[in-house]
């Protein structure tokens, strides 16, 4: 349900929205800078170039120079300029990033990729957005395709896709440095080094972040900062007219603090490292022939562990009560009968608590270890003016190992195969058919993921689509395999996560009807309807604990199991309007319903639960950017989200909120150089995701220096 308050945002909000396309058709201003301006084109969605207007799904292009007018600080600020899209702060250096998800913790449904290269994480069957080994100053472009797009990427693609491209090093030339400092403590640089040798071009590039975190806690003691340090190489070689062959190796390293902000006495510092190579050689064959071979690995690790406290201390007993209750062993009868009736235990059960009442308990995760051997190969050709396509085979060897002191281990691994492909056939001017699929050989069996679409382009500057496909989610390989048990010595306190053994990928059938408008380059107005129906949705179903459980608890745990089903139904614009070759106006919004069932609990009594409000029902931003001369620009970004519940966080009012950026750009000798003050959340504070992660006005200074050769 739509609080009043949300009424009213939603109704001003959207006004703003319609108001700005009005303006933008009325337009007819047309210059000869529309002459010279790029023609969209994407890869993501068919793993071949198409224009726009012709490809089987919608897409969300973000340029660098959009990430820098927007003034986005991470990769949340990146994806808010997406619509339909959810991203949200679990911690302040801890994001969540889905689309048509219900605000998890961990959000799993969308694959994310840098230079195609997989960075989705096995070990929390999501991606760590700190942890890619590259910061926004190094994107040329991305490219997000909206809906499901496990035809063309696979199982992680489920409910879409983001593709990062990180800028080729003959792009630039000579010294570049950018720092960043502002509120929160934060102490960010990166500095990157490019050059070209003979037939080689490379550049080198080295990160730092450093920030104190969300300064609301109550009693401010919350550690939710985070020290990062990262290097980069990419080299592109290119030792014959037809060949090409790009290198690209990185690492991170991360300390940061681990938790939950609505319960600060659970936060504990976590450490982490990723490394990656990657191997990608290209050949423009005879004709329309085109070859690729992609090979890549990936290893990451973290480790988390927190002092909870001794075993008597969950019990309520003081530490005098505990030391004689303990200062014989093995405990005489009667202390086990005195026990027993204080705790309500029998007495097996109470001798073996007793056995371990003065133990510690550790908390956090342990040890996570993940690694990733990826081989790829793909053939794109054409065969005539009218029909071209492109398929592939691939193969990935990844495994898993997660040790906790007092938890079960698990190590674990798999080899998987796919089988992709792709066409386009113009079957008549301004009409095109695109169909395609994947085929995936995963530890849950078989999975087939296909997709057509019709595009027909009626008239110059308007094109329709309609769409309609099939996903399949193959579950991680610790969600198919997750056994968490906690135990000290040989007392089992706790259960709390266990994977059903039987765990089936979940299932995706959509439809989309897409319109879009283009009268000029300047211009290009995208809307879409859309129905997801999502069954064998992979959650959480609360059984009691088996009857070893014998201490503290919440006496009950988590199995996972295909336990329900989802159904997104709704509409989503995004409009970019170059009115002159000063003033750029984006805006994109959001309209979801939600219509879900979940099995939540069997005992006493089955009990099934909707998750609607998971959702919110209206998202969107705007956008306006102005050059004020050739030195300085001003914009303003505008977003807001209806009310919802986050489904690992807490419920959150509505909120808009507005940023603002002042650049001024300037030549220092052949050295180009900007400044920019950037503003965020020059609004009142809201909540993101959890009650206590505390929004509040931030301040940032980013200074941008290049030193040509």
């Amino acid at each position: 349900m739509i609080k009043r308050s949300d009424r009213g945002n939603s109704k001003l909000f959207g006004g703003l929205l319609l108001a700005v396309p009005a303006l933008a058709l009325g337009n007819e201003g047309i210059t000869e800078r529309d002459l010279f301006a790029d023609i969209p084109v994407v890869s993501a969605v068919s793993r071949f170039e198409q224009r726009i207007e012709q490809a089987p799904a919608s897409v969300t292009i973000i340029s660098s120079d959009l990430i820098t007018r927007s003034g986005a600080q991470t990769w949340v600020d990146v994806f808010r300029l997406v619509p339909g899209f959810q991203a949200y702060h679990v911690g302040n250096n801890r994001y969540g990033i889905s689309y048509h998800g219900i605000g998890r913790e961990f959000p799993n449904q969308v694959e994310v990729m840098v230079d195609g290269r997989s960075v989705y994480e096995t070990v929390f069957s999501s991606v760590n957005w700190n942890m890619l080994g590259i910061g926004l100053a190094d994107v040329d472009h991305i490219e997000v395709v909206r809906g499901s797009n496990a035809a063309a990427q696979g199982s992680n693609a489920f409910m879409g896709s983001i593709n990062i491209v990180t800028r080729k090093p003959v792009q630039s030339r000579g010294l570049r440095l950018e720092t960043t400092v502002g509120d929160l403590h934060t102490r960010n640089g990166r500095l990157s080094y490019s050059d070209h040798v003979a037939d080689l071009a490379y550049r080198v590039a080295l990160g730092y972040e450093n920030n104190s975190g969300f300064p609301a806690v109550p009693d401010g003691s919350v550690d939710d900062g985070h020290e990062l340090g990262s290097g980069h190489v990419a080299a592109t070689y290119t030792p014959t007219l037809v060949d090409t062959l790009d290198v690209s190796l990185g690492y991170t390293r991360l300390r940061m603090g681990w938790g939950d902000s609505d319960h600060p006495d659970d936060f504990s510092t976590a450490n982490g490292y990723s490394g990656f190579q990657s191997l990608k050689w290209s050949r423009d064959g005879r004709g329309d022939n085109q070859y690729q071979l992609h090979a890549y690995h990936s290893h990451s690790k973290a480790t988390n562990q927190a002092y909870l406290g001794p075993v008597y201390s969950f019990l309520g007993i003081d530490a005098g009560t505990a030391q004689f209750l303990t200062a014989v062993r093995p405990p005489p009868p009667h202390i086990v009968a005195l026990f027993s009736g204080l705790s309500g235990l029998d007495h097996a059960s109470s001798r073996t608590v007793l056995d371990e009442l003065d133990s510690d308990i550790i908390g956090g995760f342990g040890r996570l270890e993940s690694e990733r051997y990826d081989l790829e190969f793909q053939h794109s050709f054409a065969l005539g003016d009218d029909l071209r396509g492109t398929w592939g085979v691939g193969g990935r060897h990844e495994g898993l190992i997660s040790h906790h002191p007092q938890s079960s281990d698990l190590d674990v691994d798999e080899t998987s195969f796919r089988l992709f492909g792709h066409s386009e056939w113009r079957v008549a001017p301004g009409l095109t058919w695109n169909a395609g699929a994947m085929v995936e050989d995963s530890h849950v069996g078989v999975l087939f993921s296909p997709r057509v679409s019709a595009n027909l382009e009626p008239r110059p500057g308007h094109s329709l689509r309609i769409a309609h496909g099939r996903g399949l989610r193959a579950p991680s390989l610790m969600e198919a395999n997750e056994r968490s048990i906690a135990q000290v010595g040989d007392l089992i306190y706790d259960v709390l996560r266990i994977a059903d053994p039987q765990l089936r990928a979940e299932r995706q059938r959509m439809t989309e009807l897409a319109y879009m408008f283009r009268p000029h380059s300047a211009l290009h107005l995208d809307v879409r309807l859309f129905r997801e129906h999502i069954s064998r949705v992979i959650d959480e179903v609360q059984e009691p604990n088996p009857p070893e459980i014998v201490v503290f608890g919440d006496r009950s745990f988590k199995h996972i199991e295909n336990s329900g089903h989802w159904t997104f139904t709704g509409g989503e614009m995004q409009l970019h309007w170059q009115a002159t070759p000063a003033t750029l106006v984006r805006l994109h919004y959001a309209n979801t319903d939600m219509d879900s069932q979940t099995l939540i609990r069997r005992l006493p009594d089955l009990l099934y639960l909707d998750k609607d409000d998971r959702m919110a029902r209206h998202s969107g931003g705007v956008l306006i950017s102005q050059d004020l001369t050739s030195r300085f620009s001003v914009s303003l970004m505008a977003y807001h989200q209806s009310g919802l519940r986050w489904e690992d966080g807490s419920e959150i009012d509505a909120f808009t909120r507005v940023d603002a950026q002042l650049a001024y750009r300037f030549q220092v000798g052949r050295s180009a150089a900007s400044v920019r003050f950037i503003v965020q959340n020059l609004g009142e504070t809201y909540s993101e995701f959890n009650a206590n992660n505390l929004f509040e006005t931030r301040y940032f200074l980013t200074v941008n220096l290049e030193l040509p050769e």
